[in-house]
């Protein structure tokens, strides 16, 4: 089900950067339909049960992103598109909301940060690329394997991880940063040898210019679902995996185990760019009368 809704206000604080401060989502529900999704069950404080298939549109985003950039009180800080559902899913072929946004950016030369796990970001590659001569574009592609037969498993929705690192190359030079996120790094599936040391040297040999880790996190009503998708396509480790996760952290032994494995791959493939977010303008003080 889609629904078009007119969104009365289309920025979101949060006072924890991941990477930035302020998130815009054209929408909400997700049809990449990805299993380890923490975002899934925020649906049921809105009235709907499946985050992805109930897909809301905000149909008036532009409009109201140009009235908020407008604020005195805005002060021009990075904003990271597709926080909460990738702002490339399927919904956007028919709705095509990015290149609005995109010219509301342009216009007022704020600075972005997109977040997707969609190829479909390559028709508005020009675009951003005429974009980027006007603000910081920074961008981030994410995966989570780059075996497919569990990637179709976790992440139905999504192309191939190759082609989203391939994807993400193309950027390189246009944006002013390009970043591999390498989340959620699950434990027996996408932390063997093989996987981590693939996925940093692709990550090198493409030339994007950094990659970010981080494992699993299973909160609240997403460690039943996700243990059940366990348990029913990879029954061999679900055991383990259940004790991996006596809570909603992974295993800090194990977890320290995979950290060390993946200091030595930043080392030999010299992979160690942090991204440091735009800082926010600084608005002019007014001068005292007396």
């Amino acid at each position: 089900m889609i629904k078009e809704i007119q969104a009365k206000t289309v920025l979101t604080h949060h006072e924890d950067a991941f990477p930035t401060n302020w998130d815009l989502n054209p929408y909400r529900g997700c049809t990449i339909g990805c299993k380890y999704c923490f975002a899934q069950y925020s649906h049921y404080y809105l009235g709907f049960d499946d985050f992805f298939k109930n897909i809301l549109v905000k149909t008036n985003v532009a409009d109201r992103l140009a009235i908020e950039l407008k604020s005195k009180k805005w002060q021009n800080e990075q904003i990271k598109i597709g926080g909460i559902a990738d702002l490339y899913q399927h919904a956007e072929k028919k709705y095509e909301l990015l290149p609005q946004i995109f010219d509301v950016i342009k216009k007022h030369r704020n600075p972005i940060f997109i977040q997707t796990k969609s190829t479909l970001i390559l028709r508005d590659f020009d675009i951003i690329k005429e974009l980027s001569k006007y603000t910081t574009v920074d961008i981030s592609v994410s995966i989570c394997t780059l075996d497919e037969s569990i990637r179709k498993v976790l992440e139905p929705g999504a192309a191939p991880a190759i082609q989203r690192m391939e994807m993400l190359a193309r950027f390189k030079g246009i944006c002013r940063s390009t970043t591999l996120a390498f989340i959620p790094i699950i434990p027996l599936l996408s932390d063997n040898e093989k996987n981590l040391n693939e996925t940093f040297r692709l990550t090198k040999s493409l030339g994007i210019d950094n990659i970010v880790t981080s494992f699993l996190h299973l909160r609240n009503k997403g460690k039943a679902s996700f243990l059940e998708t366990i348990k029913t396509h990879f029954p061999h480790i679900y055991q383990e995996f259940s004790q991996l996760y006596t809570n909603s952290t992974l295993n800090e032994s194990y977890a320290n185990t995979i950290k060390a494995k993946i200091v030595k791959l930043r080392n030999e493939y010299d992979l160690h760019g942090v991204f440091v977010p735009v800082a926010k303008a600084v608005q002019p003080q007014q001068l005292l009368l007396f």
